[in-house]
């Protein structure tokens, strides 16, 4: 009967840490670009990399940036299992100063949606 305490919190902790740490069904080369110091108005453009990692088709239904400052493209056709493709996100550089902007990547996969992240510094053009 001592036992009984380890075994039973095993059984109920053991489903929870499951749920938590199992894998997304998708994965980012990487989650932020920084493009350092770019010169005003010249639109500089970042390419995140995204692999369908489960085992259902992915299906992009909405990449969106924060502001009308940033403009994405992605590809409209299902992503099968294993497959990659990419998410483009330009942003306009007409702003000086440093910017931070997202890019919200929702799925048929996922409630919520995965965030990127861009950044940099707009100095003035030469």
């Amino acid at each position: 009967m001592k036992n009984l305490g380890p075994v039973l919190t095993c059984t109920l902790i053991m489903p929870l840490f499951l749920a938590f740490t199992s894998p997304l069904p998708v994965h980012f080369d990487k989650a932020e670009h920084d493009f350092g110091i770019i010169a005003q108005g010249i639109p500089q453009k970042a390419v995140f990399i995204l692999k369908n990692t489960s085992d259902q088709p992915l299906i992009l239904k909405r990449v969106k940036g924060s502001c009308g400052c940033t403009a994405t493209s992605h590809t409209q056709e299902p992503i099968v299992p294993g497959a990659s493709t990419e998410i483009e996100a330009t942003y306009n550089a007409k702003s000086i100063g440093s910017f931070t902007k997202t890019i919200s990547v929702h799925t048929n996969l996922q409630d919520e949606p995965f965030v990127l992240t861009i950044k940099g510094t707009v100095k003035p053009a030469e």
